[in-house]
């Protein structure tokens, strides 16, 4: 069982619509993320770049999933996190970005943020 999931979205327009609306795989993926018992995840905005980093496509994903998220039961101030990529070009994954790509995002990496998730302690010996 999972504790992290990743949940990786298109930030291309069309894209990420297709993959939200009704029957979408985004929708599907969450779905699986949350019955899988996953109790947090990490929402990975790809394809940054081909939108120039605009802050607004990024809040205005963010703003769509997020009420999607809660219905499924995932505390939106403990248990989710956005953060831009561009996966292709190796952005944002493993060190922050540079001010000058994105300087709207104060964030840390990818990685970085899944460095930083306190994770509940497991019994090991059941």
């Amino acid at each position: 069982q999972a504790e992290i999931a990743i949940l990786v979205i298109s930030a291309r327009k069309g894209e990420f619509e297709a993959g939200f609306e009704r029957g979408g795989q985004s929708r599907e993926h969450s779905i699986l993320v949350r019955s899988g018992g996953a109790r947090h995840i990490v929402v990975a905005v790809n394809k940054m770049d081909e939108c120039d980093w605009e802050q607004t496509r990024f809040d205005e994903i963010e703003s769509k999933i997020s009420p999607f998220l809660k219905t499924l039961g995932f505390n939106l101030e403990k248990d989710v996190n956005f953060v831009p990529i561009a996966g292709l070009a190796g952005n944002n994954l493993m060190t922050p970005l540079d001010p000058a790509i994105c300087p709207w995002y104060k964030g840390p990496s990818l990685l970085g943020l899944l460095d930083k998730i306190q994770l509940p302690r497991r019994n090991l010996d059941k």
